[in-house]
C-alpha cells in the first residue's frame, strides 16, 4: 500500500474519533464581561506580537538565518537530518548544496509513522501536536505536521494579532457587541492520539463554552452534525442580533454567500424569528431541531425591524441598517478572492473595513496584514525560512532570500519549517509589492499547479479568473463563480467555461454570444491561446451556464464527505473526473439546447 493510501486509511471516518466537548466553567460571566476579558487578552498578546514583528523586520536576513540554523541544529539527529549531514552544515550555501528541494511525497513515510504510532523524532525533534488537513493527489487527505511552536505562531497571528490590528484601525467600538464567526469546527483524533483537521477548528473547540456568549451562531452551527443546514443557522441567528461589531470568515466567499442567502430567504428567516420557530423545510437532524427549538423564543420586535429593512429592497447596502455597529470583516479577501470582496460591497457598503488576513496555508502562517483595507501583507521572519525563485525566469540552482526580492516581481515560494519540511516547494506564486523595514510585503497571486496547460500555453488561474470577471461584466451578469474544463477530448482541444450567475434569467442568456465574449477575453488574456486558436491548435472557447446553487451544492457535498467547510475553495479548474461529472451534470440543459 502506498504511503498516501495509508494516510488516507488513517484519516478516514472509521479511523477517527469525535472531538470531545470542552468542559464549561462553573459560572459563566455575562457577555459584556466576556468581551472585555477577550479584548484585554487579545489586545495585549496582539500588541506583543506586533512589537516583535516591528523589531524583526529591521533585521530580516539575520532573523531568518538564526531560525534556519536553530532548526538544523535541533533536527540533526532525525533520519532526514542524518541523511543530509545537518551536523556539518555551517552556512546557508552548504544547506542549499546538501538539501534537495522536496515535496510532500518525500515525507509521507515519516508522517505515516507519526500518525499511526505518535513516534517522536521522526520528522522533527519537536513534539507534533496536530496534523493540519489538506487535500492530496486524487483528493486523498494529507496531514501536515504541526509542532507546538508552529501552532502557537499560526494561532497567535491569526487570532490575537489580527484582533489587535483590527482594533487599532477600527477603534474601541470593536471591544463591544457580538461577533459573527463563519467558522465550523471539524477535526478528529487519530489512533496515535494526535488531532487531525483544521488547526483553527481545534482552537474553536477549545473555546467552545464561551462561543455562545460572544458569537451569534449557535453551538449546532459550529459543531455540526451531518445533514444540518448551517447556512440557515448562521444567517437566522446573525440577523436577529442587532449589535454585531465584527465578522470573521476564513474566505470572503463565506460572507458573500451568507449575504446572498439572506437576500433570497429573508421572508422565511424573519418569520422564524418572529414566531420562535424553525421552518419545516430547513434540513437538520431531529435532535438538533429539538435542542434549538427548546432554546429559541419569539422575537416579534426584531422581526418587525428586519421586515421593514428588507422590504425596502437590496439596491442599497443592507448591513448599515441591519448591523449599524459593524466595523470590520476579517478574512482571506485579496488575490483570487478580490472579485468576491468587490461583490460583497453591494451588501456592506464602503464604510465597513476589511482586514485582509495575509498568506497562510496548511503548512503554516507566512505573512500578516499591517493595516486595514490593504491587501498587502508582510512576510513573517520567525515563521519559516523562506527561499524564492522568480516565476518568469526560474533558476532553481540559485534561490533568493527575503533580502533579494524586488518590488513588482513575482516569485515561487519555498519554505523550511519547524515541522521538518526542508526546501519544500509550496507551488504558490506571490508578488513583492514593497518592503516593511527589510522584509518584503506581498500579495498572493495563484497556485502554480492550478494552471491549464494543454499545449504549452500555461494559462494561470489568475488569468482564468480575470477572463470570467470580464465576461460577466460585458454580459451584464452577476457572477457567483466559474469553473474551466480543459477539454482535450474535443478536436481540436478547447477551453470550456462553466458560469454560475446570480439572479440571472437563464432563458434570456444568448449562449453563442456568451461563448464569443469568453473566447475573445481568453485570447486577450493569453497571447499563446490567441496564437494557437488562430492556427487551429485550439478550437474557440465555449461557455455554459450552471444551474443556480451549483457551487453551494459542491460545498455541501464536500462537507458531507468530511471536509471542513473553512477549507473548501472554489473549483476554478476541473482537473479530476469527479469534478467533471459533478459540474457537467448541473449545466442548465434548457438553455444548452
Amino acid at each position: 500500500m502506498a504511503h498516501d493510501e495509508k494516510i488516507a486509511e488513517l484519516t478516514s471516518n472509521d479511523a477517527r474519533s469525535e472531538q470531545p466537548a470542552a468542559a464549561a466553567p462553573a459560572q459563566m460571566p455575562d457577555v459584556a464581561t466576556l468581551r472585555a476579558m477577550m479584548h484585554e487578552r487579545q489586545y495585549t498578546a496582539g500588541k506583543a506580537l506586533e512589537q516583535q514583528l516591528e523589531a524583526d523586520v529591521l533585521h530580516a536576513r539575520e532573523v531568518q538565518e538564526e531560525l534556519l540554523f536553530e532548526m538544523i541544529e535541533a533536527n540533526k539527529d532525525t533520519p532526514f537530518g542524518r541523511e543530509h549531514d545537518f551536523a556539518n552544515i555551517k552556512t546557508v550555501e552548504e544547506f542549499k548544496a546538501r538539501v534537495p528541494f522536496t515535496t510532500y511525497d518525500d515525507y509521507a513515510g515519516y508522517i505515516y509513522e507519526v500518525m499511526e504510532h505518535g513516534t517522536r523524532g521522526v520528522v522533527t525533534t519537536e513534539e507534533i501536536v496536530h496534523f493540519n488537513e489538506t487535500s492530496g493527489t486524487m483528493g486523498n487527505p494529507k496531514g501536515i505536521p504541526y509542532t507546538k511552536r508552529m501552532a502557537e505562531i499560526l494561532m497567535g497571528y491569526s487570532g490575537a494579532y489580527t484582533y489587535y490590528r483590527s482594533y487599532v484601525g477600527a477603534g474601541e467600538g470593536l471591544a463591544g457587541g457580538r461577533m459573527l464567526t463563519l467558522i465550523e469546527s471539524h477535526y478528529d483524533t487519530l489512533k496515535s492520539g494526535i488531532s487531525f483537521g483544521s488547526l483553527s477548528c481545534k482552537a474553536i473547540a477549545e473555546g467552545r463554552p464561551y462561543l455562545a456568549a460572544t458569537t451569534t451562531s449557535p453551538d449546532e452551527a459550529v459543531f455540526t452534525k451531518p445533514g444540518t443546514d448551517t447556512r440557515y443557522l448562521h444567517a437566522r441567528f446573525a440577523i436577529e442580533e442587532r449589535d454585531i461589531r465584527d465578522i470573521s470568515s476564513v474566505f470572503i466567499t463565506g460572507v458573500l454567500d451568507l449575504m446572498r442567502y439572506i437576500e433570497d430567504s429573508w421572508e422565511l428567516l424573519v418569520c422564524d424569528i418572529e414566531c420562535g420557530t424553525i421552518d419545516p423545510s430547513i434540513q437538520m437532524p431531529a435532535d438538533v431541531r429539538a435542542a434549538l427549538e427548546a432554546r429559541i423564543k419569539p422575537n416579534p420586535e426584531r422581526a418587525a425591524e428586519l421586515r421593514a429593512i428588507f422590504e425596502r429592497g437590496f439596491d442599497e447596502p443592507i448591513t448599515p441598517a441591519m448591523w449599524p455597529n459593524l466595523l470590520v470583516i476579517r478574512s482571506v479577501a485579496g488575490g483570487g478572492f478580490a472579485p468576491y470582496t468587490q461583490r460583497l460591497r453591494r451588501f456592506i457598503g464602503n464604510d465597513v473595513h476589511i482586514l485582509y488576513t495575509g498568506y497562510s496555508a496548511s503548512e503554516g502562517a507566512f505573512s500578516v496584514p499591517f493595516e486595514l483595507d490593504n491587501p498587502a501583507s508582510v512576510l513573517l521572519p520567525r515563521s519559516v525560512y523562506f527561499e524564492f525563485v522568480p516565476v518568469d525566469d526560474p533558476d532553481y540552482s540559485h534561490t533568493l532570500g527575503v533580502e533579494d526580492l524586488e518590488e513588482g516581481h513575482d516569485y515561487e515560494v519555498i519554505i523550511t519549517s519547524r515541522s521538518g519540511f526542508y526546501r519544500y516547494k509550496m507551488r504558490d506564486a506571490i508578488r513583492c509589492v514593497g518592503h516593511k523595514g527589510t522584509m518584503p510585503t506581498m500579495e498572493f497571486l495563484f497556485r502554480l499547479d492550478q494552471t491549464v496547460n494543454m499545449h504549452g500555453e500555461k494559462t494561470t488561474e489568475m488569468v482564468l479568473r480575470k477572463v470570467a470577471d470580464k465576461v460577466a461584466e460585458r454580459a451584464g451578469l452577476d457572477l457567483v463563480d466559474f469553473s474551466v474544463y480543459p477539454n482535450v477530448d474535443h478536436h481540436p482541444a478547447r477551453y470550456e467555461y462553466l458560469f454560475e450567475f446570480y439572479h440571472a434569467d437563464h432563458a434570456a442568456i444568448d449562449l453563442a454570444e456568451l461563448s464569443r465574449i469568453t473566447d475573445e477575453e481568453l485570447r486577450a488574456g493569453n497571447y499563446d491561446v490567441d496564437y494557437m486558436t488562430e492556427d487551429g491548435t485550439f478550437a474557440p472557447a465555449v461557455a455554459r451556464v450552471l444551474q443556480d446553487e451549483t457551487n453551494q451544492l459542491w460545498r455541501d457535498m464536500r462537507v458531507m464527505h468530511g471536509k471542513a467547510p473553512n477549507q473548501i475553495k472554489p473549483v476554478h479548474i476541473i482537473d479530476t473526473e469527479q469534478k467533471r461529472r459533478f459540474f457537467f451534470a448541473l449545466i442548465d440543459g434548457e438553455i444548452e439546447g
